[in-house]
């Protein structure tokens, strides 16, 4: 044990303690992103100036013939929607934040989560989101989910009873 001379009682560490780096890009997450039991992540860009989100999913890993099982940009990536390119062209990155929202083992539940998501938020169909389309949706929705939609379907997964005739 280490000692300052005339100090009995002050104890100086001689080791440091190894401090866990992480290196996620411009990703804010809890923990160290690109574990290879995952295949890819989802994630919201806050445009914080502009007020609105885009939210995307990104693979870990190329699937194609030239970079399959290669690491991909992700670390760097910014998005693919072109609108959003558009926006940060000229502007401070500190400008967005870069959220990445979980982590997806298998490519099924990545891109389910990012439809489920989109849909949650409504997000074609509202001013707030970047987002115009959802995945294999190939057309521009141009009305929200009705209200009623919205009751009736809670209705029957809670099992309410119709009286429509």
């Amino acid at each position: 044990m280490n000692m300052i001379p005339d100090k009995p009682y002050i104890y100086i560490p001689t080791t440091v303690p190894k401090i866990a780096l992480i290196n996620n890009g411009h990703w804010s997450f809890p923990s160290q992103m690109g574990d290879k039991k995952y295949v890819g992540f989802i994630y919201v860009i806050r445009d914080n100036y502009m007020g609105k989100f885009y939210l995307g999913k990104k693979q870990y890993r190329g699937a194609g013939k030239l970079n399959r099982g290669k690491e991909s940009n992700w670390k760097k990536y910014i998005s693919s929607s072109k609108l959003l390119q558009e926006n940060l062209k000229g502007r401070p990155l500190d400008e967005f934040d870069f959220i990445c929202i979980e982590e997806y083992a298998t490519k099924g539940t990545l891109s389910y989560s990012e439809t489920w998501s989109l849909c949650q938020v409504e997000a074609p169909t509202s001013e707030d989101w970047y987002n115009v389309l959802i995945g294999k949706v190939s057309w521009k929705v141009k009305e929200p989910i009705s209200q009623r939609h919205k009751d009736r379907l809670n209705m029957a997964l809670e099992g309410e009873e119709f009286y429509e005739f």
